[in-house]
């Protein structure tokens, strides 16, 4: 098998399994869950197959033709980044799944839960692996749409609702302004083709030039920050942790609040080298970094420590991949690398671990945890592993992507020199101290100290081997990663900084460099974070006092303020241009349609009433018109409901028989079905209500309808009888392609047809799809009120 092939297959085989999931479930009931750990499997053999030639430098790209008008194809690029995110998200994928088996109520939803498991999966990995811009915002969206199913995933619960929806709203909200950089970015370089503008430095060095270079990397950037939780848009990850904890460990460890990192790794070797992407990458990653690991101090809740947590180490990312200058562009990016993969590993473990503790002791809050090392010792120890890992301790994982941290920040201070050269390394160190203290909170505050009398089932035990054996392959990653790091750096690490850089690296990390200022760095991150835990409480106490007075000083008040606002403005604005009476939106739209038509029949033509028209009717057309004319009388004038819809249907039947004089029997069919169809259901309704009309319409009232009624008459006879011409000239009628292009163009001899399903297919498939979603909206009505009664 092809490599390009391997990629097509290791995106779309999540989704085309997930299908038949429900089949699946009706054969191995709850173990389904193993058949989605399978398929993931099957993704991570497919991205591992490609990986060999990605080591040795080779890149995988290939194409199948989609939108040859807009030159987009469907197309797919492995390079050393995207088969490194690929192995992260199919292994965590397999790992996840496994663990559900162990999580998961039997009772739950289980073919819906692993269904969205799979679809997020697929959208990931064709995310990582899109070769251009439009196909990755696609599969960037669809991450969204799955991760708020998988967070509302408890769709009784409100909580759950309102984590998922604000998910929702911020990274999707987020995706549009990314795609906004992404149309400017093409109308600069006029291609949406990732690698092809990668692979050129005349074009690099055109983007860099020119004058929309801030605001589409700005652009670009609010889509990432929006993803990864960083700056103002944090507030969604906390509640995103109401979903279940598996949930929990595959979005918001590994995968989903990884897409915004890639996408900064991505498009760092367009962008990077320059202040603006220093300034508003790094500075927005050092904030952050700061930011929430202060605040996950107040957190009581096991998953809300996490949540923040991976704000933070988030936050480690961009501030390392943010460090650039003009002639050092790639100064942190080795080092970020490392950390996402050391990331990925240590967070989803901790994840896993905070599952077994909520399902064990039947709560998250870790005011009412402690001294549990004795009754889950096996847990105990894949905690310490992880949160140790997480907080810089040698000889795991996490110490040496965390030294490279240093170093970085040690490099980048002294290139940028002044007060810079150690305000960067200081502010560096104060983030691993606040991530040391947090990550000593998770062992000391579960597992450390007394066990509380009350609080706690009466028997606590480590779980079952289905979730102990996922989360101890966790750890022994992190261990192996740690004391063997030529693994990863060899084989994921120096492929993925290559391809971020462009050029060739030779990484070489070990355990031991000597005596060095990153050495130095952390050893006062130990001693520092060390006096900060004891002051942990403290600090929390203020943070809840402070927050308890000013609850302005927040952006989720914010957030809710604007949402909860918009509610009211728009119910205000709603009941004000919806009062209610048909009448009143009829005269509205009759209205606008007049301003609309009448200004540029005014301001563009002087010969209103064309003086070609040709007034030689047939005797069959007149007699037509003045059955039509009687007809609409008719259907205005008569004083009863029912005489009047039967003349409203005869003047429709008279334009069938047009149609069919002028030679369009189609079209005449069509009027003839449609007509019918209206007509019974008018009469349906009609037979319900009162045979007369009862509104009472005085003079100026009835002046006022018929001036409108005349206007708009009067506009459309005039658009009409300048249809064939046009009002503004030269006018070159559209009729000749249509007949000369049916047939070579789309195969087809009906004109009509033709130009509905193939020349207008877009609009078409609009209509239908607005169709489609009526009659969802109607069902969803009809269901909602027989579960009432």
């Amino acid at each position: 098998m092809d490599s390009f092939t391997a990629i097509t297959l290791a995106v779309f085989l999540p989704f085309i399994l997930a299908g038949i999931l429900p089949v699946v479930e009706k054969v191995l009931k709850n173990r389904i869950g193993w058949y989605a750990a399978a398929v993931a499997f099957l993704s991570l053999v497919l991205v591992a197959q490609v990986a060999p030639k990605v080591i040795h430098g080779e890149n995988i790209q290939g194409s199948i033709s989609w939108i040859p008008s807009l030159g987009i194809d469907l197309s797919f690029y492995g390079d050393g980044l995207s088969v490194m995110f690929g192995l992260i998200v199919s292994t965590v994928g397999i790992i996840i799944m496994s663990y559900s088996n162990g999580y998961m109520s039997k009772r739950e939803d289980l073919p819906r839960y692993y269904q969205q498991l799979l679809f997020f999966m697929g959208s990931m990995l064709g995310m990582v692996f899109s070769a251009n811009f439009i196909q990755l915002f696609i599969f960037w969206e669809l991450t969204s749409i799955t991760s708020f199913m998988l967070i509302g995933y408890w769709r009784n619960r409100p909580m759950s609702v309102y984590g998922a929806t604000k998910s929702m709203l911020i990274t999707a909200t987020g995706g549009l302004f990314m795609l906004a950089g992404f149309l400017v970015l093409h109308a600069m370089t006029g291609t949406f083709d990732i690698p092809t503008i990668l692979h050129s430095e005349s074009t690099i060095e055109f983007i860099k030039g020119n004058e929309l270079f801030i605001i589409t990397l700005f652009l670009i950037l609010i889509g990432a920050a929006s993803k990864s939780a960083q700056g103002p848009f944090y507030i969604w990850l906390p509640n995103a942790m109401e979903a279940p904890t598996p949930v929990s460990a595959f979005l918001h460890s590994a995968t989903m609040v990884k897409a915004g990192i890639y996408l900064v790794a991505r498009i760092h070797p367009i962008f990077s080298g320059t202040e603006a992407w220093f300034i508003l990458v790094s500075g927005v990653g050092i904030i952050t970094m700061l930011v929430a690991g202060f605040l996950a101090f107040r957190q009581t809740d096991i998953k809300g420590i996490l949540a923040y947590s991976t704000i933070s180490q988030l936050a480690y990312l961009m501030t390392m991949y943010g460090y650039t200058t003009l002639h050092h562009p790639g100064i942190g990016v080795a080092a970020a690398t490392f950390h996402l993969l050391n990331h990925a590993s240590f967070k989803a473990c901790l994840f896993l671990v905070a599952g077994i503790v909520a399902h064990e002791t039947a709560t998250r809050d870790i005011t009412k945890m402690g001294g549990l090392r004795k009754e889950m010792p096996i847990t105990f120890i894949l905690a310490v592993i992880g949160a140790l890992s997480m907080a810089g301790i040698p000889p795991l994982n996490g110490f040496l992507s965390k030294e490279m941290f240093y170093e970085a920040s040690w490099e980048m201070g002294h290139l940028l020199g002044g007060s810079f050269t150690y305000i960067i390394p200081a502010l560096a160190v104060l983030g691993g101290i606040l991530t040391f203290a947090y990550s000593i909170k998770l062992i000391d505050g579960i597992f450390l100290g007394k066990r509380p009398t009350h609080g706690l089932p009466e028997h606590i035990h480590d779980p079952c081997w289905k979730m102990i054996l996922p989360t101890s392959f966790l750890a022994a990653l992190i261990v192996l990663f740690g004391l063997v790091p030529s693994i990863p750096i060899h084989y994921i690490v120096q492929p993925a900084t290559e391809a971020i850089l462009q050029e060739p690296v030779h990484l070489h990390v070990h355990l031991w460099h000597g005596i060095t200022p990153a050495l130095i760095m952390t050893i006062a991150t130990f001693i520092l974070g060390i006096l900060m835990y004891t002051r942990y409480d403290r600090i929390a106490a203020w943070q809840n006092s402070f927050n308890s007075k000013h609850p302005k000083v927040s952006i989720n008040y914010f957030y809710d303020a604007t949402v909860n606002n918009a509610k009211s403005v728009t119910f205000g604005f709603s009941s004000r241009m919806q009062p209610g009476n048909i009448k009143t939106y009829v005269v509205a739209l009759l209205l606008l349609m007049l301003v609309l038509f009448i200004i540029p029949i005014i301001v563009l033509s002087a010969d209103i009433i064309p003086s070609t028209l040709n007034f030689d009717i047939p005797p069959y057309e007149a007699i037509l018109f003045l059955f039509m004319i009687v007809a609409a009388l008719g259907a205005a004038l008569l004083p009863r409901y029912m005489p009047a819809i039967i003349s409203l249907s005869a003047l429709g039947y008279l334009v069938s028989l047009l149609f069919i004089y002028l030679s369009a029997p189609d079209l005449a069919l069509t009027q003839v079905l449609v007509e019918t169809l209206t007509t019974i259901i008018f009469i349906l309704a009609i037979v319900k209500i009162p045979q007369k009309f009862r509104e009472h319409m005085t003079k100026s009232v009835i002046a006022r309808d018929l001036l409108i009624a005349s206007a708009v008459g009067l506009t459309v006879f005039i658009i009409m009888i300048n249809a064939t011409q046009g009002i503004v000239s030269p006018f070159e009628s559209l009729s000749h392609y249509f007949i000369e292009n049916s047939l070579p163009l789309a195969g087809g001899h009906n004109i009509v047809n033709v130009i509905i399903v193939d020349f207008r297919a877009y609009d078409t498939l609009g209509e239908i799809a607005v169709l489609c979603l009526a009659a969802f909206g109607v069902y969803n009505l009809i269901h909602s009120r027989g579960e009432e009664e």
